[in-house]
């Protein structure tokens, strides 16, 4: 039995009275600079250090890390916490590690020796380890780490479990991981050690599978908004000239800034690489059939910034944490909503501005839909085949996530943010996504047509050419053309030839994609010819069809109201970044828009400060990238404050007491340096416009 209840609401989780409230504070300013709390951090800590099982939904970049980490600090004993990827786990001991808080991993990468040195620290009075991360397959595959966390959970030393990325635990996830639903031993096992379970994507299913699986008992579950008022979200129609126009979309809005191409193949990945490196930008690829050291290699030169962008297949997923990702463009269409919300939920993790292009063709839809069902499909993040499943439940369930993220696509008139979160289950009021997404944007108004007499006639027709044609032929006799194809077939002589002679062939085309995604129609997917050239042949679905003719069933569709009802026309959506309508500046950040550092004065310290990291980042080595060091969030804030002491930096939101003593004084030394030398500049340049003006007019008196 599903067993849960809603804890946002519920205020007994905001109190600041708990024993634990001084430290929580103290210790969140001195090790991770945060001067608050982002919603829900405080209400989701208390929750767990109050002994409750909890569940936790959070958008990307909303901080579900620190619910854990925190605790850790503040509480005696081990967080396990059991992470997907390695590659996730390396970036979390990382940020930790800059922190001075004390973390390790265990994972099949480890040599036996290391592995067992860590294991010995787990049996010591005064473990030190605060954190210890372990992979799914360990927990499943290890007898000797079980024996190791039993004797922990003995001496009282093992404080929490975490679980995160948990939506891998359900079948109906887009990322299900079989190793994961073993998981639900831990509960088994330590039942009165609380349990925290994290996702940033899950649909109400996935939920309560989640809760079941991990055997979480009378579990509180914290969901927040999962919109990201950062982000820009479009939709853009894919043509030939797809490769010059995600080009000019780079070079237009962020030149040399940091980004990722979602690409549907391996191919089409180093085809999209090669075309955009031609054209001068910096660039890797990456997919599962590279070597693994030539991967890590290209991740880490774009982690590190060498090269802006890297053009990936799904297999560049979880464990992405690069905070100051611009953009997200996906090459063709994703697989699923959620798989598409995670993905395009990599750029702008920073809270600053960053835009998510989806250009899409149904051509694509036909293609992954094909590939899906050959069992073709490139591997996703968690290294799973993306339709590897034995059952046929998995298999209608993969074709269901592809039919919604088309209806998604072809939507060309509700708001994004309004279709992504609904399918979350969370209603968004399209008034707030305030023309962030291009829906939203076009100055256009929309009346609602009933299209169900027009779809009869299609079925109708459909079911009278034998259901052994494709879609472009059905809209050709539907429109009357009279092509040698079409004659020769005798379709010129159907009742309904030129039956929608008054409509476009794109409304046409909407109005069969808009049947296929109901499954009113469905598609017999094959391949043509030798090249490998894929066909879809359109066929009907009695039982729907019936409802159809039945009224039961009453297709609506929304058409520009400017254009004659008979003829709506597509509205045509611009790549460009339009400027955002709200301001979205860090809640922290405390900056007044009135500030008097000078524009040139703080474009200079923020690169003297991107140099400082590098050399940092350099000078230390290992796995360290910049943004272990500093976000460019804290760069932007130093970098218009112009701190002089060490208390004025520390009042920069991510700047705590740790930083600070580690990096404070070169921090202060470069900002000093470059304001002295801008001084300097401006005084040398006044001396010289002094210098050249007539002398009559520099002796003039004051008037």
């Amino acid at each position: 039995e599903v067993n849960y209840v809603e804890g946002a609401n519920d205020r007994q989780w905001s109190r600041s009275d708990f024993p634990w409230s001084m430290d929580l504070k103290a210790n969140n300013r001195r090790y991770f600079g945060n001067k608050s709390f982002r919603p829900n951090q405080h209400e989701i800590i208390n929750a767990t250090m109050s002994g409750h099982d909890v569940f936790v939904l959070m958008p990307t970049g909303g901080g579900k890390s620190l619910t854990y980490q925190l605790p850790a600090i503040c509480c005696p004993g081990v967080t396990l916490v059991v992470c997907p990827l390695v590659s996730l786990i390396m970036d979390q001991i990382m940020h930790l590690s800059q922190a001075s808080i004390r973390a390790e991993h265990l994972s099949s990468n480890l040599e036996y020796e290391e592995q067992r040195q860590i294991l010995q620290q787990l049996n010591f009075d005064h473990c030190e380890y605060r954190l210890l991360y372990v992979t799914p397959e360990k927990i499943a595959r290890s007898d000797n780490l079980l024996r190791n966390l039993e004797n922990l959970h003995r001496r009282r030393l093992l404080a929490r479990i975490v679980i995160d990325e948990a939506h891998c635990v359900s079948q109906w996830g887009h990322d299900f991981r079989p190793d994961y639903q073993n998981l639900g031993i831990l509960k088994q096992k330590f039942s009165d050690v609380p349990l925290m379970a994290l996702t940033a994507t899950a649909t109400m299913r996935v939920k309560e599978d989640v809760v079941q699986a991990l055997g979480l008992c009378k579990c509180i579950i914290f969901r927040q908004t999962f919109n990201r008022p950062n982000l820009r979200y479009s939709v853009v129609p894919k043509t030939k000239k797809v490769y010059e126009e995600i080009d000019a979309f780079i070079k237009e809005n962020y030149p040399r800034e940091s980004g990722i191409i979602y690409c549907f193949s391996k191919m089409d990945c180093e085809r999209v690489c090669e075309q955009l490196r031609k054209t001068g930008h910096k660039i890797g690829f990456y997919h599962a059939s590279m070597d693994p050291q030539e991967r890590n290699r290209v991740q880490r030169m774009w982690s590190k910034d060498e090269i802006n962008i890297i053009c990936a297949t799904v297999a560049f997923g979880m464990g992405i944490n690069k905070p100051d990702v611009r953009f997200v463009i996906h090459h063709s269409i994703p697989k699923s909503i959620e798989g598409y919300h995670q993905e395009s939920g990599r750029a702008g993790r920073d809270n600053l501005p960053a835009s998510c292009i989806l250009y899409y063709s149904y051509s694509d839809y036909v293609r992954v839909k094909h590939l899906l069902s050959q069992g073709a499909v490139d591997q996703t993040s968690t290294g799973r085949s993306w339709n590897n499943s034995d059952t046929a439940n998995q298999m209608k369930t993969n074709f269901d996530n592809l039919q919604r993220m088309g209806a998604y696509c072809e939507n060309e008139v509700d708001c994004r943010r309004s279709l992504q979160l609904g399918h979350f289950g969370e209603k968004f009021d399209s008034a707030s996504c305030k023309s962030t997404c291009d829906n939203c944007s076009k100055a256009v108004s929309f009346v609602e047509e009933d299209m169900t007499p027009v779809c009869q006639q299609l079925v109708q027709l459909i079911n009278g050419l034998g259901q052994s044609f494709t879609m472009s032929h059905v809209i050709d006799v539907f429109r009357g053309s009279m092509s040698q194809q079409v004659k020769n077939a005798n379709h010129h002589l159907q009742e309904l030839h030129g039956a929608g002679k008054s409509l476009n062939k794109s409304v046409v085309e909407r109005i069969l994609h808009r049947l296929v995604f109901d499954e009113v129609l469905k598609e017999n997917i094959n391949k043509s010819d030798t090249f490998g050239s894929i066909s879809s042949i359109l066929k009907v679905n009695d039982y729907k069809a019936r409802e159809l003719f039945d009224g039961v069933c009453k297709i609506m569709m929304k058409f520009p109201a400017a254009k004659k009802a008979d003829k709506p026309e597509r509205t045509p959506v611009s790549t460009k970044k339009a400027p955002l309508a709200t301001k979205l500046s860090d809640p922290e950040d405390g900056l007044s828009s009135s500030s008097s550092v000078s524009p040139a004065i703080s474009m200079e310290v923020y690169s003297a400060l991107q140099k400082l990291r590098t050399e940092i980042m350099n000078e230390i080595g290992g796995n360290l990238l910049p943004y272990h060091i500093m976000g460019n969030g804290e760069l932007h804030q130093i970098s218009k404050r112009l701190p002089k002491t060490v208390d004025e930096l520390l009042e920069i939101n991510g700047i705590g007491k740790v930083k600070s003593n580690k990096y404070g004084a070169r921090i202060l030394e470069v900002v000093d340096q470059v304001v002295r030398e801008h001084s300097s500049s401006d005084k040398t340049r006044n001396k010289v416009s002094a210098a050249s003006m007539p002398k009559r007019q520099r002796d003039a008196p004051d008037s």
